[in-house]
């Protein structure tokens, strides 16, 4: 036999296998229990996914949950075009998946935590008393002693703030078990322990009220509102540079596409 009548032979049988192997696949649709129209679909994504090169251990893969999805969909009347739309398209997304969306990784570091606290708590205090200078400038006179608005004070109570709360609250975040799972604190165990950190902070705050004014001044009111202003674009930096995950002033993990 010469060669070209060889190679037409071969070919025919490639062809007559394929046809065998697509009526076999077409046979296993129908018995799986669809429906006319999502027997049609099934047949028309096995043909596409070959004609796009699906791996063959992928296409078995993909074609049996898109026909358990169908079987679950034909029980709410939904149809395979409303599920997937096209088979064309369908083939191309199972072979080309979008990319998702994922949760960058929550930072719960308790420096970071701490360091996020205290930027806020520097900043609600030292604008609450800039306004404060705007509003009742007798209130804030330079001429008297006003050691909860000195900037030693706020310095002192800003930073202790953040480290206690920091620390706070990664005592009453959930306990992770050995299997994953999480297990809440106690509620007497977080009231207490806010309750402690609480009482803690404002023995510091009454302690630096305290202090002389050579060593605790008060500034300028527009040095405090500059100064509020700039602690709290830098605690914006902050949670944004490391997606920190502050529960205390509810700051919200970012997102971040693959």
């Amino acid at each position: 036999m010469s060669e070209q009548p060889r190679n037409a032979a071969a070919g025919q049988r490639q062809k007559q296998h394929h046809k065998a192997a697509q009526q076999a696949t077409g046979r296993a649709f129908a018995d799986a229990g669809l429906t006319r129209k999502n027997e049609e679909f099934m047949f028309q994504l096995n043909k596409q996914l070959e004609a796009q090169g699906a791996p063959a251990d992928k296409k078995a893969e993909w074609l049996q949950a898109t026909v358990e999805q169908l079987l679950a969909g034909q029980k709410d009347a939904k149809t395979a075009k409303g599920l997937f739309g096209t088979p064309m398209a369908y083939a191309h997304e199972l072979l080309h998946p979008k990319k998702e969306e994922v949760e960058r990784q929550v930072n719960t570091n308790t420096w970071l935590l701490a360091a996020d606290n205290a930027l806020m708590f520097f900043a609600i205090f030292a604008i609450m008393f800039g306004v404060l200078a705007f509003t009742s400038p007798k209130a804030l006179s330079m001429q008297s002693h006003n050691g909860n608005a000195g900037i030693t004070a706020i310095i002192l109570v800003a930073l202790a703030g953040g480290a206690l709360f920091g620390f706070l609250m990664k005592m009453i975040r959930p306990k992770v078990k050995a299997d994953g799972s999480q297990e809440k604190r106690p509620m007497w165990y977080r009231v207490s322990v806010i309750v402690l950190g609480l009482v803690t902070w404002m023995a510091v705050y009454g302690l630096a009220t305290m202090l002389p004014d050579a060593i605790n001044p008060q500034l300028n009111k527009w040095a405090y509102v500059i100064l509020g202003l700039a602690a709290f674009a830098g605690d914006l930096y902050l949670r944004t540079k490391f997606n920190i995950a502050n529960a205390l002033f509810g700051g919200q993990p970012r997102q971040n596409k693959r």
